[in-house]
């Protein structure tokens, strides 16, 4: 198995910082994984198959965390990494991708616009497939076997706590579609799985009524990560019902209050990172999540990922020049 240490995420309670009446919370830290985000655990069971199975390398889309995790276990492994990126992917991941040395090429659309997006996804995976390559598409409709390595956030979960509600973010829905999956391998009760989803690119909404979770129009959120115009797990409903779970959507302006508060707690964030909170706030303050409620928030990736994001949270232009004395500036 190929690994740079993912996996084993603490789980923080941040009861005391959310002060919500009779609610208890908790951050499954999954941006503290080596590359900083949950895709680490995805990275490392797909590296490890195409070494297992003697394959070219890998290809498959990004919109930066998977492609900078991908990126870095290829090069652990010897591995070549082609991705395919949003042409909105921030810098600071694109500079991640290309520092651990795998080939990236922004696409115009990819994200944003349900029929680029669908029909790069499948070229990816056939042509994969035709070339001797892995396709690193991170949904269960296109890749399911790399998927489950984010069933094991679910493992560590049911060993750490006992929540009675998961949050997690929702984009393409693999973290959120293996979670419960994960749940489900363990054979015990499945907590209820909260999908929080920006408002913006409404796919599990779709997938809900009964539609493809596909969009019909091109996705408007800003939040970098969750910029997928069309599900890319078709157990998304599934996990919804089999869990008692329910879609919370949330507002960009809403995230970037949320990601605002984690940071300003301590925990460093980025803004799809802090979606869940987003989501639970959401709930909490409509009465959707009761009093003596347990809740586990999933923190997906770190917030040095998003450096346009932080720079929203603090003043315009440097810190002030120190000229008082030391004494005077403790005053």
């Amino acid at each position: 198995m190929v690994s740079l240490g993912e996996g084993d995420t603490p789980l923080l309670d941040v009861t005391d910082v959310l002060g919500l009446s009779g609610i208890s919370v908790h951050v499954k830290c999954e941006h503290l994984n080596p590359t900083g985000s949950f895709k680490d655990r995805v990275a490392a069971v797909a590296v490890s198959l195409v070494r297992e199975r003697s394959l070219r390398g890998i290809v498959g889309t990004s919109s930066g965390n998977g492609g900078a995790a991908v990126a870095a276990y290829g090069a652990r492994a010897g591995v070549r990494v082609v991705l395919l990126a949003l042409a909105t992917t921030p810098p600071e991941k694109l500079v991640q991708i290309r520092a651990a040395g795998a080939e990236v090429y922004l696409v115009d659309g990819l994200g944003h616009d349900p029929q680029t997006t669908l029909a790069l996804a499948s070229e990816v995976r056939d042509v994969a497939a035709r070339q001797g390559y892995l396709a690193f598409l991170t949904g269960g409709r296109y890749a399911p076997e790399i998927m489950a390595g984010a069933r094991t956030i679910a493992y560590e979960l049911a060993a750490q706590a006992s929540p009675t509600h998961v949050y997690a973010p929702v984009g393409g829905g693999g973290l959120y579609a293996s979670l419960w999956r994960g749940y489900r391998d363990l054979g015990g009760g499945v907590p209820r799985l909260v999908a929080v989803q920006p408002s913006g690119c409404p796919t599990v909404r779709d997938a809900l009524a009964g539609g493809p979770g596909v969009l019909t129009s091109p996705s408007t959120t800003g939040i970098s990560g969750l910029q997928v115009a069309t599900l890319f797990d078709d157990d998304v409903p599934a996990a919804v019902a089999g869990s008692g779970g329910h879609l919370t959507e949330v507002t960009d302006a809403e995230v970037a209050a949320a990601h605002a508060r984690m940071v300003h707690a301590g925990i460093f964030v980025e803004p799809a990172g802090a979606t869940a909170l987003a989501g639970l706030l959401a709930d909490a303050s409509s009465g959707r999540l009761p009093a003596g409620s347990r809740a586990v928030l999933i923190a997906t990736g770190a917030g040095w990922k998003d450096a346009g994001a932080l720079h929203a949270l603090t003043e315009p232009g440097p810190p002030p020049r120190w000229t008082a004395g030391l004494a005077e500036l403790l005053t």
